[in-house]
């Protein structure tokens, strides 16, 4: 009796939890389809204020934003710790960050909240997510999405609008087959090999720097991002299934490691910048080896309050 009590027990939980991750997700893409609805008129602005159509549609997504985190932080009570050096409040930058998780974005919008500039994060996404807002969209095809870049940068010169320009330089998700493959591919041609990381694609970020240098944007931030579970340790992060559904207090820690680089000390020949990015995800390797192997050094570790 026990025994069948606790699987009903199991099973009722298990559809609870998918009832939450249901009820979430629907409500989510309502509000992205309700944003999207109420982004369409500003299409009538862009002819007399670019820049005006700019600050409304991502105002408009910043909401979605927002609303997201607080269920992330608020609802689901996530813990988010951070390290390195503290980031001024509304300056524009380009972002880096490792990626490990569908999730990262919280981490990344965690800490734009709270630079007050989280409505005007963008990212480079994969072209075939066409529907996610104000997103540099790239295929993987270094001629056509030289000229985007190029198109984007020229927009960005005209506008001098705030932005976050974040970019995962890993190019996809740390899996265990994909860091195997990567490490087979530094290998072979004599680069960095690395543990925790993919290793970095350097050509856009080359040209991105290149690009950024005479904009409103005049620093780098490299995030690096670390998933502790109570149980399975370091590098273990949750699904978005799992963000959704249950508090996460109890079983996640979430930390975000920060570093501040201004554009005028980065390399400005392109081997010498690639080689910059190599050492750079070296050192966000090394970070995460020595976390996975010591922990946080507490002593370093803050939080700071929603805004």
């Amino acid at each position: 009796m026990p025994g069948i009590l606790s699987k009903l027990v199991s099973s009722a939980d298990l559809t609870i939890q998918g009832l939450r991750a249901i009820v979430y997700g629907t409500s989510l893409f309502g509000l992205a389809f309700l944003c999207n609805v109420a982004q369409f008129p500003t299409i009538f602005i862009y002819p007399f204020s670019r820049r005006l159509m700019y600050d409304l549609n991502s105002r408009v997504a910043g909401g979605i934003w927002w609303v997201m985190q607080y269920i992330f932080e608020k609802r689901h009570r996530a813990r988010i710790t951070y390290s390195g050096d503290v980031l001024p409040v509304k300056e524009s930058a380009m972002v880096i960050a490792n990626h490990q998780s569908f999730v990262d974005f919280y981490l990344i919008h965690s800490l734009a909240l709270r630079r007050r500039i989280l409505s005007y994060c963008k990212y480079f996404a994969k072209d075939s997510l066409k529907y996610l807002m104000g997103m540099m969209f790239i295929k993987r095809n270094w001629i056509h999405d030289q000229r985007n870049i190029h198109q984007m940068f020229q927009r960005l010169r005209e506008d001098a609008s705030p932005i976050w320009l974040i970019s995962y330089l890993e190019g996809t998700r740390v899996t265990s087959k994909k860091l195997i493959e990567s490490k087979e591919f530094a290998k072979n041609r004599g680069l960095p090999i690395l543990d925790h990381l993919l290793l970095p694609r350097t050509k856009g970020f080359c040209e991105c720097i290149r690009q950024l240098r005479d904009t409103q944007i005049q620093h780098l931030y490299d995030l690096t991002i670390v998933y502790t579970h109570q149980e399975h340790g370091v590098g273990f992060s949750p699904s978005l299934v799992r963000v959704h559904t249950n508090p996460l207090n109890t079983e996640y820690n979430f930390h975000v490691h920060v570093r501040r680089f201004p554009l005028k000390d980065l390399p400005t020949d392109d081997e010498a910048l690639t080689q910059w990015v190599y050492r750079l995800y070296q050192e966000k390797d090394a970070y995460l080896d020595q976390v996975k192997k010591q922990g946080l050094d507490m002593k370093k570790v803050r939080e700071e309050p929603w805004f």
